[in-house]
């Protein structure tokens, strides 16, 4: 059943989010990275990473400022009443500043980075284990698409189950994640 969801997450990403396909190329072309866009590459990874790592910590001050000031995070299967997009910094932060209110601990295991062609974009699986402080567990699964540009997130997409969102906060929700303030 795993796999299944697994397959659709993926095949609905694809379709979804703007210009990810892959470029057209004739059979015989090989793509060699040069060893500035490798470089690119790992610079651009470690915002990925960054972006966790400050999660975990609850640093969201720090998680805000790797998103660009005119950044955006789009969630297109989220729930009524909760955003399918955030336009720009202040809004990202608006929205998980009451994480640390909210949450006993957050950790991000299975965390696999896909690289893709272009080395500004990575594709990534992971699965969330989050205490709430209300107590009980909020574990969901994800998949997301980052583009970073000039060092910082330009735009995420942040693909989760929103029945396992709506069951962990219920009447809450809003509250939660300061949606809409």
């Amino acid at each position: 059943m795993r796999r299944v969801l697994d397959v659709a997450v993926l095949s609905l990403f694809i379709v979804s989010t703007p210009s990810c396909a892959s470029p057209q190329r004739r059979p015989t072309e090989e793509v060699v990275p040069s060893s500035s866009s490798s470089e690119v590459r790992e610079e651009n990874r470690a915002v990925v990473h960054a972006f966790f790592a400050r999660l975990e910590a609850f640093d969201i001050r720090g998680f805000s400022e790797l998103f660009a000031e005119q950044g955006t995070q789009i969630m297109p299967f989220s729930p009524e009443g909760f955003p399918k997009r955030l336009e720009g910094r202040t809004a990202i932060f608006n929205q998980y500043r009451g994480m640390p209110d909210n949450f006993a601990s957050m950790r991000f295991p299975d965390l696999v980075v896909h690289d893709m062609v272009d080395p500004s974009r990575f594709f990534v699986t992971y699965r969330g284990e989050i205490r709430l402080k209300s107590g009980g567990p909020y574990n969901n699964t994800y998949a997301a698409l980052f583009v970073i540009q000039n060092g910082q997130i330009a735009e995420y997409y942040e693909y989760f189950d929103p029945i396992v969102l709506q069951r962990a906060f219920g009447d809450a929700l809003g509250a939660s994640y300061n949606v809409g303030r």
